[in-house]
């Protein structure tokens, strides 16, 4: 979503418009990346006395809409701080980015006024609803670099559902299609996605469930290439051809892995990043702030 010049049903502060004069909003988004996510620091600044004390008495808050139409994401973050940061997973935009920021009323106003209004609005007073628009700034963009999308590393070979047998296994797994599917029993599919939500714990969750199922594909893998029967079954499909890219810019020869010095574990676990080793830091950071709270 990009904004446009338009009308407000009240008067908004924005750089397209004189209906507030002699004051301004300004917002500056910067984007960094890290393996699994972009990161946004927002700073965000008003110069309208009256919208300022609206934010510092809890009325009003800085808030950053974001969408990315291919994958067709949107999301909204609001901060009462002139300084904020939030996450966006990799995965879930891609290509060009619209970020519009905002402030945004928290509360309905019953006679929002401002010392500022054009002399048009001078002695009015408006109606403002919970969510509406109180200033507006430039848009910005930026683009989502697939170098840093873990979609394009090895977990991307893979795709976790439901099995929703009563008597289902914690945990199985399928080679035989284009991509290896994870199949979770359903409490543990529920709790999966649940858990999945937050960012920090993306680690852990891959080295429970990502890393068993790639040291049982390696282990296959093994296995086939014994034969070359066997090789030719696994060429033919799409996981065996992106893991063994991956192997190759590793310095390791997919058609023999037995010469690979690595035990399955190991080398699954250097495919995807030691995600153990950031998710015992991170399960760590909780319990430590846990034991720290009053």
């Amino acid at each position: 979503m990009q904004i446009r010049p338009r009308s407000y049903p009240h008067p908004v502060l924005s750089h397209f418009s004189d209906d507030v004069i002699d004051c301004e909003f300004q917002a500056t988004v910067a984007v960094t990346g890290t393996k699994t996510a972009y990161v946004v620091d927002v700073t965000a600044k008003t110069s309208s006395e009256d919208i300022a004390k609206l934010i510092e008495g809890g009325k009003a808050k800085f808030a950053v809409h974001v969408e990315c139409p291919l994958p067709r994401y949107r999301s909204l973050f609001a901060e009462a701080a002139e300084r904020f940061r939030f996450e966006i997973p990799a995965a879930a935009i891609d290509g060009r980015v619209e970020v519009c920021s905002f402030i945004l009323a928290l509360d309905p106003l019953a006679k929002y006024a401002n010392k500022r209004f054009h002399p048009d609005y001078k002695g009015l007073s408006f109606k403002v609803q919970k969510g509406d628009t109180l200033a507006v700034a430039a848009d910005a963009t930026f683009i989502a670099d697939k170098k840093i999308d873990p979609l394009r590393k090895i977990p991307s070979i893979f795709v976790i559902v439901p099995n929703e047998d009563d008597a289902a296994p914690a945990m199985d797994i399928d080679t035989t299609g284009e991509k290896i599917r994870i199949s979770l029993s359903k409490p543990n599919y529920e709790s999966y996605t649940f858990l999945r939500q937050a960012q920090g714990l993306h680690s852990a969750l891959n080295a429970m469930i990502i890393v068993p199922a790639l040291v049982a594909v390696l282990e296959e893998v093994k296995r086939a290439t014994k034969d070359a029967d066997g090789l030719a079954s696994l060429e033919s499909r799409r996981w065996f051809n992106i893991l063994a890219r991956r192997l190759k810019a590793m310095g390791m020869d997919p058609a023999n892995l037995e010469s690979c010095p690595d035990s399955s574990p190991a080398l699954a676990h250097r495919l995807i990043g030691e995600p153990m080793t950031d998710g015992l830091q991170n399960l760590r950071s909780y319990e430590e702030t846990d034991d720290e709270a009053p």
